[in-house]
C-alpha cells in the first residue's frame, strides 16, 4: 500500500480555531496594555494611550487573515505606547505579527523597519549599560520571531514539495503498473488467441474425427490456461484481497507452452541449459511466449528452436524460426513489449530477420 504524505498536526487544525485563539490572546494583551495606561494616568485618562493600546493589541486577532495590514497597525500603535512601556518598545504584539508575516513571505523589509523603530524608541543618549541590555533584548526578540517564522515557512514549503513529489511519483507508478498489466494481458491473450485461431482453422479444414478432437482439446486447454492467467492479473487489481491468486508462469510452465504450440502445428525444439528459475523466471517465460506467438501469427514457419542458457553473468534466451516472412514484416508490436521487459532488468534485446530465411529473437538478462 502506498504511504501518503500527511501535513503536520497543527496544520490540520481548522482556521476558525486559530482565529478564536488569536482573539483570546488579543483581548488578554488589550487588558494588560490598558492596565499599564491606567496606572500611568491615575488622575485623568489619556485617550491617546488607550487608543494606542487597543490599536496595538486587538488587530492580533486577525493577524493570520491580513498579516501585512496588521503589522503596519501594530507598528504605529506601538509608537503611541512608548510613554508607559519600559523599555519603550512593544515586546509582545510586534514580534508576534512579525512572526506571522515571516511565515507567509521573506519579510526582510518588515524586520528592518521593526528594528529601526525599536532602536529609535529604546536608545537614549548617553548610552548606559541598562539601555544597551534593553536594546539587545528587544532586537533579539524581533530576530528570533523572524527566524522562527522563516523556519516555519520553509518547513511548509518543504512539506508541500514532498507532497507534490509523492503525487507525481504515484502517477508515474500508476502509469508503469498500467503498462505492465497491458503487457501481461497482451502476452496472455495474444498468444492464447493466436493458438486458438490456428487450431480452429485446423479443425475447420480437417475431416478426420481424431484430428478434430485433438484440435478442440488443444483449444480447450489453451482457453483454460488463458483464463487462469487472466484471473491472476485481475486478482492483483482487486482491493478486497478475495481474488484467487495463482503464481505467475515461469520456466516450469515452458513444457506446457511448447505442447500447446506444437498442437497448433508448429514443431518446437526446447533446449534449457542450467538453472533458469528465480526472479527472472516469469520474464523468460514471457519472452518465449511472445516469440512463439509471433511465429504462429507472422512467420509461416515449420520449425522453431528455443534455447535458454545460464551463462556466467546472466541468462540468454534465443528463439529462431525457419519462416519465410521474416524479411517482409517485423512480427508486430509485441517485440516492443519484450524490449521493455528486458530493459527493466538492464538486459540487452535483439530481434531481426536472419540472412537467408527465418527470424531471430535474442535476449540477455543479467543476474
Amino acid at each position: 500500500m502506498r504511504q501518503q504524505i500527511r501535513l503536520p498536526l497543527l496544520s490540520r487544525i481548522p482556521a476558525c480555531v486559530w482565529v478564536t485563539i488569536d482573539a483570546g490572546i488579543a483581548l488578554l494583551l488589550a487588558a494588560s496594555f490598558i492596565g499599564l495606561a491606567s496606572s500611568r494616568n491615575l488622575s485623568e485618562p489619556d485617550m491617546l494611550d488607550y487608543g494606542s493600546a487597543l490599536a496595538t493589541s486587538l488587530p492580533v486577532a486577525v493577524r493570520r487573515l491580513w498579516p501585512r495590514a496588521v503589522f503596519v497597525i501594530v507598528l504605529l500603535g506601538g509608537l503611541g505606547m512608548r510613554e508607559f512601556l519600559i523599555p519603550h518598545a512593544d515586546p509582545l504584539c510586534l514580534p508576534l505579527v512579525l512572526y506571522t508575516l515571516a511565515t507567509r513571505s521573506k519579510a526582510v523589509l518588515p524586520l528592518l523597519v521593526a528594528g529601526v523603530a525599536t532602536v529609535q524608541g529604546v536608545v537614549e543618549l548617553p548610552l548606559s549599560g541598562v539601555v544597551r541590555d534593553q536594546l539587545g533584548l528587544m532586537l533579539a526578540i524581533l530576530a528570533a520571531s523572524w527566524a522562527v517564522g522563516t523556519a516555519v515557512r520553509q518547513r511548509r514549503l518543504y512539506t508541500e514539495q514532498l507532497a507534490a513529489q509523492a503525487e507525481e511519483r504515484a502517477r508515474a507508478e500508476g502509469m508503469a503498473e498500467r503498462l505492465r498489466i497491458a503487457r501481461e494481458l497482451h502476452d496472455v491473450i495474444g498468444h492464447s488467441l493466436s493458438t486458438i485461431a490456428v487450431q480452429a482453422g485446423v479443425a475447420g479444414h480437417v475431416g478426420g474425427a481424431e484430428e478434430m478432437s485433438r484440435a478442440l482439446a488443444s483449444i480447450e486447454e489453451t482457453s483454460r490456461s488463458a483464463l487462469r492467467e487472466t484471473r491472476h492479473l485481475l486478482g492483483v487489481l482487486r482491493e478486497d484481497g478475495e481474488a484467487e491468486l495463482s503464481p505467475a508462469p515461469g520456466p516450469a510452465d515452458l513444457d506446457a507452452l511448447v505442447a500447446r504450440t506444437r498442437a497448433a502445428g508448429l514443431e518446437v525444439e526446447l533446449k534449457i541449459n542450467g538453472d533458469v528459475g528465480g526472479e527472472l523466471g516469469p520474464t523468460v517465460y514471457r519472452i518465449v511466449q511472445e516469440a512463439l506467438t509471433n511465429v504462429l501469427k507472422h512467420a509461416g514457419a515449420h520449425h522453431v528452436l528455443v534455447r535458454i542458457e545460464r551463462q556466467e553473468h546472466g541468462l540468454a534466451v534465443e528463439v529462431i524460426d525457419d519462416g519465410t516472412r521474416g524479411q517482409a514484416q517485423p512480427y508486430g508490436h509485441g517485440l516492443t513489449g519484450l524490449r521493455e521487459r528486458v530493459h527493466l532488468f538492464g538486459g540487452e534485446f535483439e530481434a531481426g530477420a536472419r540472412p537467408v530465411r527465418g527470424f531471430r529473437v535474442m535476449a540477455r538478462l543479467p543476474l
